[in-house]
């Protein structure tokens, strides 16, 4: 029995996941983001510093302390690390760009698409204060997402700036912005009537009908006409950048700003993002600019800013909508023995076939001929060599097409480069 709120991938759905992440991991590197591996266990200190995930997210912290009585905590998402990493190494190049695909782990409700251990794939860009870089993070979002397949989706932009000086023209006490962001970001899951509960218990009911107001408008014209209200208006013009960087590259269809958008971490503090897929599926990737959180571990600001995409939603999505083709087995050829006088025969060829790395696989089983064609055919396997002794005496051997049940004799010294030929040309 699994740990509750983890699971099994079994092979089939296993190469349907590293199908996605191959995708996903083209993308990042064309955009020309490197690899980073963390340890899955951070200590408690770093977890829990003040400026990092915040307290709601640390009551979903799995921990424990070790037999060094030293608190330990598996780590929530991926940016934490990042930021602990960056503290550590005083001397990278800057600006670092950096992609990690790894677990995470938050001990919140199971659902079919939430579970308690799951894969997150993000993108940052650390030392750049520049709009620039939160647009290529943008970018690379949507590249990745077009490359999957995904048609329907829209990036919700807002700024933390924006919220902050909102709240602050309300004379809101600044102990409660966190709080109103929070209930802010909830909009979507609990209603308009529901933000309205839960922020008339955290600040006035004038504040509140205010707050509701603002939170209702979206898009360009909305970012204008708060461009004319608000008296800090550099949340504004961060946002106006970044949407005219990203009409630069043609990527600006996708970009609505939605001062409902606040997303629930602490650390953000400057535009943040979130992707939402077509109605009925949602958030599928969320992120922003977190300039104080590096600054938290090693005493100095470095600004950074990036994405996290939630796999497990996107392989969902991904599997639903038959985005990409579902196999049952990776092998390309499994090669038959008629019996064991030819066994011997099989092997080379296998390897032979292996060499020049092409998936192929034979049975260990010494079934008979017509339960290897059976098992071949369960595992989706779409090239069977069928070797036996007579047609071994004019060497050769049969080659099966397993969709049409086509055979055709190929000459040994001619079978592996036909099929590297006939493989390659359909992969």
């Amino acid at each position: 029995m699994n740990v509750k709120g983890t699971r099994d991938f079994m092979p089939e759905e296993m190469i349907l996941r590293q199908q996605v992440l191959d995708k996903i991991k083209s993308v990042f590197e064309i955009f020309g983001f490197q690899p980073l591996e963390t340890p899955a266990l951070e200590t408690w200190e770093v977890l829990a510093k003040k400026g990092a995930g915040g307290e709601d997210i640390l009551g979903e912290t799995y921990n424990f302390k070790d037999k060094g009585d030293r608190r330990i905590g598996l780590r929530y998402d991926l940016t934490v690390p990042l930021s602990r990493v960056i503290a550590s190494n005083p001397n990278l190049n800057l600006p670092f760009k950096r992609y990690q695909i790894q677990n995470v782990w938050r001990y919140g409700d199971i659902a079919k698409d939430r579970l308690r251990e799951f894969l997150q794939a993000d993108i940052d860009i650390v030392g750049s204060d520049s709009m620039l870089a939160d647009a290529e993070i943008i970018a690379c979002a949507i590249t990745t997402l077009n490359k999957l397949g995904f048609k329907e989706f829209k990036v919700r932009l807002n700024n933390r700036k924006i919220l902050t000086s909102k709240v602050k023209q309300e004379k809101i006490p600044e102990k409660e912005y966190l709080a109103t962001f929070r209930v802010i970001d909830k909009k979507d899951k609990i209603g308009e009537e529901g933000v309205k509960k839960e922020l008339s218990t955290i600040i006035s009911q004038q504040a509140t009908a205010t707050i509701l107001e603002f939170i209702r408008d979206k898009g360009d014209s909305a970012l204008e006409e708060l461009g004319k209200q608000l008296e800090d208006k550099e949340g504004v013009e961060e946002l106006k950048q970044i949407i005219s960087y990203l009409k630069q590259m043609n990527l600006n269809s996708k970009i609505e700003f939605d001062p409902s958008l606040a997303r629930g971490l602490d650390y953000y503090t400057g535009p943040i993002f979130e992707i939402v897929a077509e109605e009925g599926i949602g958030s599928i990737a969320g992120g922003g600019r977190y300039d104080k959180m590096i600054g938290v571990l090693s005493g100095k600001d470095i600004p950074a800013t990036g994405i996290s995409l939630g796999i497990e939603r996107v392989i969902e999505v991904v599997k639903e909508k038959k985005m990409i083709e579902t196999k049952k087995s990776k092998v390309k050829v499994f090669v038959i023995a008629v019996n064991d006088n030819v066994r011997d025969k099989v092997l080379k060829i296998v390897q032979a076939l292996r060499n020049k790395s092409i998936p192929a696989d034979y049975d260990l089983k010494l079934r008979s001929l017509s339960k290897q064609l059976n098992y071949a055919n369960l595992m989706e396997i779409p090239n069977v060599i069928i070797v036996g002794e007579k047609e071994l005496k004019e060497k050769s051997v049969k080659l099966r097409k397993m969709d049409t049940g086509k055979e055709v004799l190929v000459k040994l010294d001619d079978l592996v480069t036909l099929l590297s030929t006939e493989i390659y040309k359909n992969a």
